[in-house]
């Protein structure tokens, strides 16, 4: 396996650096950070230096480790930061390569990604010419949602480049600590009264009413639909990671601590995720006896997440719904709103108003992050579809949705479950499970904003085009192209 080293000369490195400033210093004003242009240039300067002295596999391998613990400091704009330095790197390292003339390895679903995150452009470079609902003040707003979009982009281009330099085990096996931050915060927040937390992991009280700063937990997600998201890919990650494993004890008590904190977040959407992901991988063997595992796994988890008075409380939301009851339709929902303490009536109220302001730019909406101001609850959407329609309108929907299915699939013809049941093909199989939990969540949650669920589910979706070293990987005519170097 080539594991040559990454290190240029020294005037490489210095224009290196030199791009990587520029590239900082103008995405940073453009999102409207240009307060922190002293730390984008040393981002600037660290990841073009970086280069220099760490191989890449170790800069990778840490960044995907620490991005899980930095979301509690959103106020501090670490994330975007973060951001800014992992386009800074992915972009210096891509044009490293180019000019030594290294190959640069991508598949089939880099270009479709690469594609719609391209397309995504348009709505910011629409809003300061006047092309969208939004004004030209708007333009920094919708430059930062991109830029975190296109992390991701950069995310799975740099893992593809390390091919030829680690096993996929070896990166999948590194994504598990990054749930060492995560859980260590949620078990503080368990164990700790408020009184005695860090204030980076003291409960949300602006966010949240007494009782739910009381009774759920975020990590250091920095909400607790967050945490349970992430952790729901992390349960199917262990999922798989048992099966591959002669000893599965382990694994099992992994995953019963993993469903105990989802549990704790009290999250609705955690609970079913959990319940898409569950069923989405049986399916594919599904037999009786199988089947009556599932639904005693699904009770049992039902069972528990009622376990404590806040839990049932949540239950209960579902038989307040206008869909369930003949005395309650959605307009009268929406007036009982302010009296009473149920989310989907507010939901109802924030999608109703957010679909009439849709109604005056239907074809491109309004502008990527405008949802939060078009409304007087001054909110998220809480439904991604709604979300995507209000800011690129119907073009922006469509293109959305595409892309969604797309993923989906090409993770189903990576699964190949006519040709084998490799570790690869098992992987697809749990990933496209998640992406079905993920979009039903976002019908009643902000999915998309969850950064570091994607982040990691990219990561693992841009494995499934290496070689894993099995001939089953080997075979041809999986639907799509292996990875590629382009010269």
């Amino acid at each position: 396996m080539n594991r040559e080293h990454t290190r240029s000369s020294p005037l490489g490195s210095i224009l290196i650096v030199i791009l990587s400033l520029a590239f900082a210093l103008i995405a940073g004003f453009s999102a409207g950070i240009n307060s922190l242009f002293p730390i984008l240039a040393i981002i600037a300067v660290v990841g073009g230096l970086s280069l220099y002295f760490f191989r890449i596999e170790q800069i990778v391998l840490g960044l995907l480790v620490v991005r899980s613990g930095i979301d509690i400091f959103s106020a501090q704009q670490l994330p975007a930061l973060f951001a800014i330095f992992l386009d800074v790197l992915a972009i210096t390292y891509i044009c490293g390569l180019f000019i030594k003339r290294r190959p640069v390895y991508t598949d089939t679903f880099f270009y479709l990604f690469a594609s719609w995150v391209l397309l995504q452009s348009l709505w910011v470079v629409l809003l300061p010419l006047g092309g969208l609902g939004m004004g030209a003040g708007h333009t920094s707003v919708a430059l930062r949602e991109w830029i975190r979009v296109f992390s991701w982009l950069m995310t799975y281009l740099l893992v593809l480049q390390l091919k030829d330099r680690i096993k996929p085990d070896a990166i999948v096996n590194t994504l598990f600590f990054s749930m060492i931050l995560p859980l260590l915060g949620a078990a503080m927040q368990i164990a700790l009264p408020a009184s005695l937390l860090p204030p980076f992991l003291a409960p949300r009280g602006a966010t949240f009413s007494a009782v739910e700063n009381a009774s759920r937990i975020n990590g250091t997600l920095g909400h607790p639909n967050a945490l349970a998201t992430f952790l729901v890919l992390f349960l199917g990650l262990s999922y798989w990671r048992m099966r591959r494993s002669q000893t599965r004890w382990p694994w099992l008590l992994l995953m019963g601590a993993i469903v105990f904190f989802i549990i704790s977040t009290k999250a609705l959407v955690g609970l079913v995720m959990m319940s898409i992901l569950a069923v989405g991988i049986v399916i594919p063997e599904l037999n009786f006896p199988k089947f009556l595992g599932l639904v005693v796994a699904l009770t049992a988890l039902i069972v528990l997440f009622g376990s404590s008075e806040f839990g049932r409380e949540r239950l209960s939301l579902f038989t307040e719904l206008p869909f369930f009851r003949d005395d309650i339709d959605v307009s009268r929902a929406i007036l009982l709103r302010k009296y009473v303490n149920n989310s989907f009536y507010w939901r109802l109220d924030q999608w109703s108003m957010l679909l009439e302001a849709w109604r005056f730019e239907p074809w491109f909406g309004y502008g990527l992050g405008s949802p939060k101001f078009l409304t007087n609850l001054e909110n998220s959407a809480h439904n991604d579809y709604i979300r995507s329609l209000v800011e690129g309108g119907i073009v922006g929907l469509v293109s959305f949705v595409s892309f969604l299915f797309s993923a989906a699939l090409y993770l189903f013809n990576k699964y190949r479950p006519k040709l084998d049941h490799s570790s690869k093909s098992d992987l697809a199989l749990v990933l496209l499970a998640v992406l079905a939990s993920m979009m039903f969540g976002m019908l009643t949650e902000n999915i998309w904003s969850h950064t570091a669920l994607y982040f990691y589910w990219f990561t693992l979706v841009s494995l499934l085009s290496w070689d894993w070293g099995t001939r089953s990987d080997n075979l041809k005519g999986d639907g799509s192209k292996k990875p590629s170097p382009i010269s």
